[in-house]
């Protein structure tokens, strides 16, 4: 056997052997009035698209979030982006953090941090528009 097949062969059996070590998602039960909540339809569908799997508890994992390691990688990702906002607790928050929280979204969007380049490259859809970022860092300088 080839030295290259003596490292890839256990690699391989390595990567598919671990694809059945269970892996359990928290599921979170959301009171529906501690959800941000907005009547703008422009605002509430650039949020789903582009910040809700992340900030939320509302998120949509897609198939390759069960393959072993991705899933680790997700997990953490989404772990730490709720820590830092959450729309599922929004209302949750005093107001005066709230206040704070539209402030370091109008900065990330403005900026171009937000949403992150390694998610918009998976989610075409997920890449904002001058327009759109726009229309986000108006809606929440507003509250």
């Amino acid at each position: 056997m080839s030295k290259t097949r003596k490292i890839l062969v256990p690699i391989v059996l390595a990567l598919g052997l671990i694809q059945f070590i269970p892996h359990n998602r928290d599921v979170v039960s959301v009171e529906p009035t501690a959800s941000f909540k907005t009547t703008n339809a422009e605002v509430k569908s650039i949020l789903d698209k582009a910040c809700m799997d992340c900030h939320s508890y509302e998120t949509t994992y897609p198939w390759y979030a069960n393959v072993v390691p991705v899933n680790y990688f997700l997990d953490n990702h989404i772990k730490e982006g709720r820590e830092h906002l959450n729309f599922s607790e929004w209302n949750m928050s005093p107001a005066g953090d709230q206040r704070h929280m539209a402030e370091e979204i109008v900065e990330v969007v403005s900026e171009k941090e937000m949403p992150m380049l390694t998610y918009w490259l998976v989610h075409w859809d997920a890449k904002l528009t001058d327009a759109e970022r726009k229309t986000l860092v108006d809606y929440f300088k507003s509250l």
